[in-house]
């Protein structure tokens, strides 16, 4: 165990995510993938726009592409309608003056015509052969009016998404519109996830006295999944050094990372602390926060090893607050702050200063008030429904002593985690 977990003092979440951060190392290997399977995934190297978007001055409502210099001032403006410049189908030539052309959202502005009016704002013959446009309609027409313009979009050579990007739907789109078929992305961490204790078993089968439904693996499965990790399920170990260290052994030699879930404690049955120390090395073990205090971190050769407490809400809490970013780094992505939102306390809680604490939250705007944070009615870690209620966390600094209604407290909503 290193220097960092000596004495009774505990590791602030500041503290332990510096140290564990600085420990590791990005992933190196990359892949080629098509686009649909790069949803999620962390862009390897900057891709730099190939073509100008868009490639040509279009239109950006369906309307008529006309002269400005051809509408009158004092007097309706009547032009005849010589053509259709649809999208896909350009109008061929120049528009002669004073006349207009029909011309769809997305179309090709035709050679001439410097301004596009909407539809709406026309009279238009029942056999569209021509228009009239009020002298009103004509002095608030400018140039460029509904026009988009060649490369104001993107130009080419510029960079159009960056490395370590996580690619979300809208990026993958835009590589699309480039004509991009395949992007290089890094290789998906190889995350290995088990559950210890022998009073856990898998829903479906019909549970003995004093046994319950081991539910934190669907919790972490879920969430790594969310973030693009390849994940094993190890399944549950029961409390047994003969069964958990060969099994932790085995998955550390496979996997990037190995996260547990229980036996990280100081209960006679926590076995999984001791077996990573005899096969591995604990950087530090318990952090300053509630719930999730029994946080260990360390290394089993050069896979990281994540421990995380039993409790269903504090193995929630500590794989988004504590795990996530570490994840996020290994990924090739930049670890981010979450988002915190200042928002207004709808409750009441005391406690005693020293730890960071999350409580299980819900927002709510009042027309009066703004957003207001109410919490859970318990803050028990093993209320498991609290996570499902909820839909983010109300963080409370470790120098916070309480809070009563009308304080601003620091909201953390799920989405901002990743959790949607």
């Amino acid at each position: 165990m290193s220097d960092c977990c000596s004495g009774d003092r505990l590791l602030t979440l500041a503290e332990a995510s510096a140290a564990a951060l600085r420990s590791i190392q990005p992933i190196r290997e990359t892949e080629d993938v098509p686009l649909l399977d790069a949803y999620g995934r962390v862009l390897a190297a900057e891709l730099p726009a190939r073509l100008d978007v868009p490639p040509r001055d279009n239109s950006a409502m369906d309307g008529f592409a006309l002269y400005l210099a051809d509408l009158k001032p004092d007097q309706p403006t009547r032009l005849p309608v010589v053509g259709r410049a649809l999208a896909g189908h350009p109008y061929p030539g120049t528009v002669p003056r004073g006349a207009a052309v029909r011309i769809t959202t997305g179309g090709i502005i035709p050679a001439g015509p410097d301004a596009v009016v909407m539809q709406e704002q026309c009279r238009i013959a029942p056999d569209e052969s021509r228009i009239e446009l009020e002298p009103t309609v004509a002095a608030r027409l400018k140039p460029g009016e509904n026009i988009r313009r060649h490369g104001e979009d993107v130009q080419a050579g510029s960079m159009l998404l960056p490395r370590g990007l996580r690619l979300r739907p809208q990026d993958v789109s835009l590589a699309a519109g480039q004509g991009i078929a395949r992007l290089e992305v890094v290789r998906q961490p190889r995350v290995v996830v088990a559950s210890t204790g022998d009073e856990l078993y898998e829903p479906g089968v019909e549970l003995p006295a004093g046994a319950i439904y081991e539910s934190n693996r669907y919790t972490l499965i879920g969430l790594l999944r969310r973030l693009g990790c390849r994940v094993t399920d190890l399944g549950i170990l029961h409390d047994d050094r003969n069964v958990v260290l060969p099994a932790l052994k085995d998955a550390a030699a496979a996997h990037d990372v190995l996260l547990t879930s229980g036996g990280v404690s100081v209960g006679t049955a926590d076995l999984v602390r001791d077996v990573i120390a005899e096969l591995g090395k604990i950087e530090f073990w318990r952090l300053a926060v509630k719930p999730g205090k029994p946080v260990t971190f360390g290394w089993i050769d050069n896979c990281i090893v994540l421990g995380l407490p039993g409790n269903p809400v504090s193995v929630a809490v500590a794989c988004l607050m504590f795990a996530r970013p570490l994840l996020l780094k290994l990924m090739g992505a930049e670890p981010t702050e979450p988002l915190r939102l200042r928002v207004t306390a709808d409750f009441q809680f005391r406690r005693k200063p020293g730890r960071r604490e999350w409580l299980r939250a819900r927002l709510r705007f009042d027309p009066a008030r703004g957003p207001l944070a109410s919490i859970y009615h318990t803050n028990s870690s093993g209320a498991l429904s609290s996570l499902s209620w909820a839909d983010g966390l109300v963080e409370l600094p470790e120098d916070c002593a309480g809070v009563v209604p009308g304080d601003a407290v620091d909201y953390l909503p799920f989405g901002g985690l990743g959790v949607e």
